[in-house]
């Protein structure tokens, strides 16, 4: 069985996140199996502490793709069995369950799961189960879309500014350094910056976009500069389909916000027969679902779709928040902030977006620069992003 090791490198470049695909692909398995060839046990370790484990009921098939003693379920994928059995076990009661009383969950979770006569989709990778999914689940793999996204970036014209991977979730930022626009052209309030200059500098290394937009003057002029882009987001274990987002880059400083969502593919397909499933059924599924996500990632870069944003920025701009204290607190009691966060925001944005009078882009702004003070949390990271989208594109959000 796979060696424990953490499937998540939070926020980094495309090679890191290739690196840890491709050790994904060599280690992971996939199988579908009938529920009455396998059973819930208690478990217990030092790492997971109370937990449960998928066994396989012995002289079964399930033999071939579970060890003899148990292989652990990891938390989402616990949740996950607690909604398919009938009745289904609340999230809250589940856990709580597993943590006071394992074996007592254990086996009401096995007798539930046995009395629904189901097949699941069992997916492992190191030395857990990661999902536990419908027998109708469709394989869209982050393996392969990562180099159909690329082929489109390249005809597009578009690089890659950021990559990000944790157990739920793979996204790919692009930007197009080449379609730009110029926000407050000529008012006298901004100065020349190159790429990057205003950004976390340690997010920026450790992306390295900006090393390469450093020396290029076309784009040069005395106002914010902003660069269309798209987010590719995929997850492989259920939480959500393949989704190609619009956002919107600031080059200054590599502040980013996540708008409409342009493109989206579920994973919903024929059901599955008992078995194994190779990598090359798993490809053959996501790269034919990756083709009709080529024009999504390409209607991101289409001036027309991109001053529409702009338009929606520039209002931002000059719509101004008089109480900067209480938009801070409606923003996160209506998002997924962390409350933990609510100072540094506020301080972003009245320390480094706040030049005159606080707006609602400002606020937006700082949104999107919490998101570089997140490397390790992809997840965080992006909802950060996608908040400083909403700030500008929903004014009740602020009020």
């Amino acid at each position: 069985m796979n060696q424990q090791t953490n499937s998540s490198f939070g926020v980094g470049r495309l090679a890191s996140l290739l690196t840890e695909l491709t050790r994904q692909k060599e280690s992971r398995l996939d199988t579908c199996i009938d529920v009455r060839q396998m059973s819930v046990v208690a478990g217990k370790s030092e790492e997971r502490g109370n937990h449960l484990q998928l066994a396989p009921v012995c002289g079964s098939q399930a033999c071939e793709f579970l060890p003899g003693d148990g292989i652990p379920l990891r938390t989402e994928a616990m949740v996950q069995l607690g909604q398919k059995v009938s009745p289904k076990i609340p999230t809250k009661f589940m856990k709580e369950l597993v943590d006071q009383y394992p074996t007592e969950a254990a086996d009401l979770t096995d007798r539930l799961m046995y009395d629904t006569s189901k097949r699941l989709l069992v997916r492992q990778l190191d030395g857990q189960v990661r999902a536990l999914l419908s027998d109708r689940y469709r394989f869209i793999d982050n393996y392969d879309l990562v180099f159909q996204a690329m082929d489109t970036a390249e005809r597009v014209g578009a690089r890659v500014v950021s990559c990000s991977m944790s157990e739920d979730y793979m996204r790919i930022k692009l930007i197009c350094p080449d379609l730009w626009t110029v926000l407050n052209q000529g008012d006298g309030r901004h100065e020349f910056f190159s790429p990057g200059d205003l950004g976390n500098q340690e997010w920026l290394d450790r992306n390295g976009i900006h090393d390469e937009l450093q020396d290029d003057d076309s784009y040069k002029s005395n106002g914010k500069i902003v660069w269309p882009g798209c987010e590719i987001s995929n997850s492989e274990t259920g939480k959500g389909g393949t989704n190609v987002r619009f956002l919107m880059t600031d080059k200054a400083c590599f502040n980013m916000c996540t708008f409409d969502t342009v493109g989206r593919s579920v994973h919903l397909g024929k059901k599955m027969e008992m078995g194994m499933y190779s990598d090359e059924t798993i490809s053959a599924d996501s790269k034919a679902i990756m083709l009709k996500m080529q024009d999504s990632i390409k209607a991101c870069f289409n001036p027309e779709f991109f001053n529409k944003y702009v338009a929606v920025r520039q209002e931002a701009e000059v719509d101004e928040i008089k109480a900067p204290s209480a938009a801070v607190d409606n923003v996160i009691k209506a998002t997924h902030i962390p409350e933990s966060k609510r100072d540094q925001l506020l301080a972003y944005f009245l320390g480094d977006y706040t030049k005159h009078v606080p707006t609602r882009a400002g606020l937006s702004q700082a949104c999107a620069r919490m998101s570089q003070d997140e490397m390790e949390d992809g997840d965080l990271s992006s909802t950060y992003e996608e908040v400083a989208g909403l700030v500008l594109t929903n004014k009740s959000l602020v009020c």
